[in-house]
């Protein structure tokens, strides 16, 4: 990858449209080009292609062309606009969540991005409007350059919940659970199996007071 950045260079990606119930809905077909303009910021635009089945769902809006620059700052990134808002951090290489809104398209959302090789990343979110989930979305991407379609096995099961979660539920292979060890302290994991990688990888949030910190593995 080029730029400062390891998720820099062009990208194909394919990202898995669930309802907030766990019922898949289609896909969004995107091409994403990450480009430094300086050592301190980056340009991403984005071509998306909502599949058929979407018509009638609210990501069909999601369609066309989008354009943000993040603004570096050590590990952290601020998304600066016009399509997208909000921040992100860089918790370890080839690791980054982010929330924020994209306002052109109306919705809040909260991402996740693990490169599970140079070529190959694990992608996805939530998009919520006034904090009501819309959808959750699970995605793959893959260097443009490599010729190779993007494209997950949806048939994977998703791994075993961390026996300390609370809570848990599953979108296609994707797990995600919730625990609260103590008034002021949170966890969350996210996890998923990438059968066609033969890889994939697990984030642990933890919230303590006002502090946030997140960890993963990835294999």
């Amino acid at each position: 990858m080029s730029g400062p950045d390891s998720f820099g260079g062009e990208w194909l990606v394919c990202e898995y449209v669930y309802d907030p119930d766990g019922t898949y809905r289609g896909t969004v077909s995107q091409r994403r080009d990450v480009t430094p303009i300086t050592h301190e910021r980056l340009r991403v635009r984005q071509h998306c292609e909502p599949s058929p089945e979407l018509s009638s769902h609210a990501m069909a809006a999601f369609a066309g062309e989008w354009v943000f620059d993040l603004e570096l700052a050590g590990d952290e990134r601020c998304y600066v606009g016009p399509d997208v808002v909000g921040h992100g951090t860089q918790w370890q290489p080839g690791v980054m969540t982010g929330q924020g809104l994209w306002p052109r398209f109306g919705h809040e959302f909260e991402s996740y991005g693990v490169l599970v090789a140079p070529d190959r990343q694990l992608t996805g979110g939530s998009f919520s409007l006034a904090g009501r989930l819309v959808a959750d979305v699970v995605g793959v991407a893959v260097a443009a350059a490599g010729g190779a379609a993007p494209r997950l096995d949806l048939s994977a099961p998703p791994p075993e919940a961390d026996p300390a979660a609370m809570l848990h539920r599953s979108v296609g292979p994707m797990l995600m659970a919730v625990a609260w060890p103590s008034h002021s302290q949170r966890q969350r994991w996210w996890a998923m199996r990438d059968r066609i990688a033969g890889t994939g990888f697990t984030l642990t949030e933890n919230i303590d007071g006002g502090t946030r910190r997140v960890r993963a593995t990835v294999g």
